[in-house]
């Protein structure tokens, strides 16, 4: 909506920028992935949501052009595929394989839980208040879920598994 009224965007050009950031996730999450291995999960995932954080607040103040949200979200894109990966990874290995289906579903039924209850207050806040309030909401939202990581959830060491400790 705010793409379309306030920068212009048609229709098309915006599934089109749908288009290129789901290649951008498609393409970087595998390498996330195996690079949160090297490097950390933990480490990987407060980086992205940093990143993410950083881009969704200034998105508002950067999109300003029609062009300018293909580079922007293609970004917020990568920085989504670099902080799903190693979530996901670093889920799995807090479980014994018993339990692993079951921490599964819960994690993406506290996803749906989330998405429902940001749509909830992002309408109303939008309508109020514009899309720089939906874009500040969705940061701090994305820094509070990698500060919960960060301090909550154990980082695995290499070759230990809940199986196994």
């Amino acid at each position: 909506t705010w793409l379309e009224r306030f920068r212009g965007l048609t229709a098309n050009q915006i599934a089109l920028m749908y288009l290129l950031g789901g290649l951008a996730a498609v393409t970087t999450g595998p390498q996330a992935g195996h690079l949160s291995d090297r490097v950390g999960r933990r480490r990987m995932i407060l980086l992205a949501c940093l990143g993410l954080s950083v881009m969704m607040a200034s998105a508002p103040f950067v999109v300003r052009a029609p062009w300018t949200a293909y580079p922007v979200f293609f970004v917020i894109m990568v920085l989504i595929a670099m902080r799903t990966s190693p979530v996901s990874a670093l889920l799995t290995a807090l479980v014994t394989d018993e339990r692993r289906g079951s921490l599964m579903s819960l994690s993406v039924a506290m996803g749906q839980v989330g998405m429902a209850a940001g749509g909830a207050l992002a309408g109303p806040l939008f309508a109020r208040a514009g899309y720089a309030s939906n874009a500040a909401l969705g940061a701090l939202s994305v820094l509070a879920m990698g500060l919960i990581v960060w301090n909550r959830l154990p980082e695995p060491h290499p070759g230990e598994s809940a199986a196994r400790g």
